[in-house]
């Protein structure tokens, strides 16, 4: 049974287990399919190069459960309690780094990052159907015809580091898209964690990438809106509409 193994993580939706050199990423309550569309996008990761962990098997268990296996990494988040302001520095360049390789790679054939986030404006409850419209057309007009392979949920949580290599992990949300909508998610997920390191991160992106900061900062209140579907406590949605509010 799943249950008896060592409990080494735990996400959003799923609980992580280590069998030996596997991972086992248990989903309860979500679609076989869901599952299998996750782990597409790893395993094209996987296949262009970027270092991430192999996808081994995925398993229907009973009920609604769904088992992901993968290899696992013995590592730690790549921030973490402890680390001094140097360190955290040093973190920062390397995300910055991962990041731009991973915008390197043409995704075509993965979901499209515009269509998702149209999607996740429509559905949003948050909104009112003005805001939505204003949020619709700022997308159309920011969309480009860029496929640029883009993670989605790029933070420091989501890359490991063994002692020797990097590893970037959770492809669920990895799109072809634009690099700066994708910059924008992760300064806004440092601004609402580490708010003390969102400039900094925000100010190393754009001199690695060599762009500007208020072109990234331009997709704001698309990315906070798209947050709103999330499973997010109250302060965090009204904090996330004063951004879409304050931006539109």
């Amino acid at each position: 049974m799943i249950h008896n193994l060592a409990q080494v993580g735990q996400g959003a939706t799923s609980k992580i287990y280590r069998d030996g050199k596997i991972a086992i990423k248990l989903y309860e309550n979500i679609l076989y399919e869901d599952v299998v569309r996750e782990a597409s996008k790893q395993k094209f990761a996987y296949n262009a190069g970027l270092p991430v962990p192999a996808i081994l098997d995925i398993q229907q268990l009973e009920g609604k459960s769904v088992a992901l296996h993968m290899e696992y990494i013995k590592a730690q988040p790549l921030m973490h309690v402890g680390m001094d302001k140097d360190d955290r520095r040093a973190a920062i360049e390397t995300l910055v780094k991962l990041q731009c390789d991973i915008h390197k790679i043409p995704a075509i054939g993965l979901p499209k990052q515009n269509e998702t986030l149209h999607r996740r404006l429509t559905q949003s409850e948050y909104l009112a159907e003005t805001e939505k419209e204003q949020l619709i057309t700022l997308l159309k007009k920011l969309t480009t015809d860029e496929n640029n392979l883009c993670h989605g949920d790029f933070h420091p949580l989501n890359i490991l580091y063994d002692g020797s290599k990097h590893w970037i992990i959770d492809w669920v949300d990895a799109t072809a898209g634009n690099c700066l909508a994708d910059t924008c998610r992760s300064y806004l997920i440092f601004k609402q964690y580490i708010a003390r390191m969102a400039g900094i991160y925000l100010r190393a992106f754009c001199k690695e990438a060599k762009v500007k900061q208020e072109d990234v900062l331009a997709w704001l209140p698309i990315i906070a809106a798209g947050r709103l579907i999330e499973n997010l406590d109250e302060k965090s949605r009204t904090w996330l509409l004063e951004i879409i509010r304050g931006n539109l």
